[in-house]
């Protein structure tokens, strides 16, 4: 099987050497190579000084089930046709744990040139790094971030008080968002945190470095209710004794404050009962004189 994607690459190049040889032929890439990390797949190469003009690549794979079930085709990578950068991200494209040939076409006007990577990859070849670890307290919570993590990777987090590693808490964290919060309990003190970064379908893992903290000791939970019974009883302390000096001193605030004054002797003198009078005479309408018959005088009266 191996003997018969050997010939087959080599037929595959062949033709697209013959296939290019009528045209005119940019020089190959340099330093192409791919790196993995955290199964995070970039293919590099190094920039063409070409006077034609803007370079563009165009990044081909072919992988087992191409070969095998596509008849030796090539895949475009998605993200990664006729583009000037001199990189390009695989993760998505190489998706199994088969040995994968890759190559990188150069395009300028009417020139070209293909330029394979030296040797097949294969991404169980992934170097795996602890992720970025960043810590931070907030009172008495320790709050762990990670960033840059592949949903492959599992993370198992320790959290202990200096000098009692045998007693840390363990947490696995295998998912997104890859955090954590730690609660001290209002102990305070300096706490320290270590993460190791598991790959289980490859095996490997990698931790990161002991990140010690120091969090600040919060006042014990007793404090806050006894302030507030304190609270309680002064403010009731007060209101008696406001309710029992009050009486006493009500007099004497009302003598202070109500000061009998006396009054001018004008508002004194006896002044003369005057009738009043009216600037001009009110004359009356004319009225008529009415006798009013009570009804049983009006009945004796119609008998009549």
């Amino acid at each position: 099987m191996v003997q018969n994607r050997g010939f087959i690459e080599a037929l595959t190049l062949l033709l697209l050497s013959i296939t290019l040889s009528c045209a005119s032929l940019l020089p190959s890439l340099q330093n192409l190579s791919i790196q993995s990390v955290n199964m995070r797949h970039l293919l590099k190469w190094s920039p063409l000084q070409e006077a034609c003009g803007t370079v563009q690549y165009s990044v081909k794979f072919q992988g087992e089930y191409e070969t095998h079930m596509l008849n030796g085709s090539w895949v475009d990578a998605y993200d990664c046709q006729r583009i000037s950068q001199t990189q390009c991200d695989l993760t998505l494209d190489l998706g199994s744990d088969s040995d994968y040939s890759i190559v990188v076409q150069a395009q300028c006007g009417d020139q070209t040139s293909w330029t394979q990577l030296p040797s097949a990859f294969n991404r169980r070849d992934t170097e795996l790094v602890a992720p970025n670890m960043s810590v931070s307290v907030t009172g008495s919570l320790i709050q762990v971030d990670f960033t840059e993590v592949h949903p492959q990777i599992t993370i198992s987090l320790r959290v202990w008080r200096e000098g009692d590693e045998q007693n840390a808490s363990s947490q696995v964290i295998k998912a997104q968002p890859y955090q954590f919060s730690f609660d001290t309990q209002q102990n305070g003190g300096t706490h320290c945190v270590k993460a190791e970064a598991r790959l289980e379908s490859l095996n490997k893992s990698s931790s990161t470095e002991t990140n010690c903290i120091s969090v600040p000791k919060l006042p014990s939970g007793w404090i806050k209710p006894v302030a507030v019974s304190a609270a309680v009883v002064i403010s009731v302390f007060t209101a008696l004794a406001l309710g029992w000096r009050l009486p006493r001193c009500l007099p004497r605030l009302r003598q202070t404050m109500c000061t009998k004054k006396q009054l001018p002797s004008a508002l004194l003198e006896d002044w003369p009962p005057r009738t009043p009078t009216f600037p001009c005479s009110v004359q009356l309408e004319p009225t008529h004189p009415l006798t009013l018959l009570h009804p049983s005088e009006e009945q004796d009266g119609a008998a009549g």
